[in-house]
Formats: C-alpha cells, sequence, structure tokens
C-alpha cells in the first residue's frame, strides 16, 4: 500500500517500446526487452494498422496469398474495431513446430487493457507463412 494514494496495488512506469516510439523516455534499469518475436509482433501489428506490410519478410506462398486489397481491408478492420491504438506490451504466450514451420501465439496489450492474440507462422528461413489475429474477449 502506498502511503500517498492508500493504494493496495503498487504503481509502475510505463517502459518498452512501440515501434517508432518509446513509452518512456527514461526506461528504468532492467527495464523487460521484448523477444525478436514479441518486437516484431509489435511491428506487424503497427504496419497492419497502417495498411501496408513488408513483402520481403513474407513466404513466397503468403505472398501470393496476401493481396493488397486484404492488407487495406484488415486496417479497414482495424480501425473500425477499436483497435485504432497501437498495443504497449507483447508476450509470446506458446512456440509450437509442426513440420518445416514454426509457430508463436503472442497476446498483445493494448492501452486501453484488453488484449488480442496475435498468431504468426514462420517458415525454416524465417519467412512469414501467415498471420492471424484473434480477439482475448474478457481476458
Amino acid at each position: 500500500m502506498t502511503t500517498e494514494t492508500g493504494n493496495a496495488q503498487a504503481t509502475h512506469p510505463l517502459t518498452g517500446t512501440i515501434p517508432g516510439r518509446p513509452l518512456h523516455v527514461h526506461a528504468p534499469t532492467g527495464a523487460r526487452k521484448h523477444s525478436p518475436v514479441e518486437a516484431l509482433a509489435l511491428k506487424l501489428f503497427a504496419d497492419m494498422r497502417a495498411g501496408k506490410i513488408n513483402r520481403s519478410e513474407l513466404a513466397p506462398e503468403y505472398d501470393a496469398h496476401l493481396t493488397d486489397h486484404a492488407v487495406e481491408q484488415m486496417s479497414h478492420y482495424l480501425k473500425r474495431y477499436e483497435f485504432g491504438h497501437l498495443p504497449l506490451e507483447a508476450h509470446v504466450m506458446q512456440t509450437r513446430e509442426s513440420g518445416s514451420q514454426t509457430f508463436h501465439v503472442v497476446k498483445i496489450h493494448f492501452p486501453r487493457g484488453d488484449a488480442a492474440s496475435f498468431l504468426m507462422g514462420f517458415n525454416q528461413e524465417g519467412k512469414i507463412t501467415g498471420l492471424t489475429l484473434m480477439s482475448m474477449a474478457g481476458d
């Protein structure tokens, strides 16, 4: 309990990064750093929200499947259903391998307190084979 507010919950400054924006300019020593998968999830979400994607990161099969129209529709969906803010944090919840692919389920946290699950698939060369955003209502 803090003496100033009588609040039983400890408060901590926001730390970490959103691509292009630090959450706290002077992050405290020992602040959690995102893993490469978590950082990529945050970057991909920001790109999808902006209606763009770096096709050099995609496996050829996924690149052929993911049309510019689909990317544009995803951007509209994210904005329409209040995914309008960039997430604050990302955490890898599960990693699995199946055949020649590796899948990561990454939980991304938004400023208003909700979260979503982002499923990302990668081939052996590290190229993206699929992306799916799933709601985590009630989480």
